[in-house]
């Protein structure tokens, strides 16, 4: 590929979050391949009953992906999730997902195919 094409496909590597209802904001590190995957990976491996799995893979996320939390523990983090307003909380992983290039509605399309299939019986 020419430099010029190369300079202009490259997407940023910091990318600004803002939280919808406090407008703080919050710059995330765009996930590498090694990191998608092992997020990946600690997703498939919670519990689907778990009250409070967003929760934690929103503090995996924070921790992964903010350098202002890198050095934060999991816990901590969990624990002011807690204290987030349900709207600003549940805006860390549709962004998650934007990052990866995953539309909200494509999101919804396959959840909802999945819970068809699986309640079928």
């Amino acid at each position: 590929m020419g430099k010029l094409l190369d300079k202009y496909t490259q997407p940023a590597k910091n990318v600004e979050f803002k939280f919808p209802l406090s407008g703080d904001k919050l710059t995330f590190v765009r996930p590498s391949q090694s990191e998608t995957k092992a997020l990946g990976e600690f997703s498939s491996t919670m519990d689907t009953e778990d009250d409070e799995a967003d929760i934690k893979m929103s503090a995996k996320l924070l921790k992964m992906l903010v350098p202002d939390f890198a050095k934060e523990s999991e816990k901590d983090i969990r624990d002011d999730l807690k204290e987030l307003e349900a709207p600003d909380r549940a805006a860390i992983l549709p962004f998650y997902f934007e990052l990866l290039g995953i539309e909200r509605d494509e999101l919804r399309r396959v959840v909802s195919e999945n819970l068809s299939t699986t309640t079928k019986s």
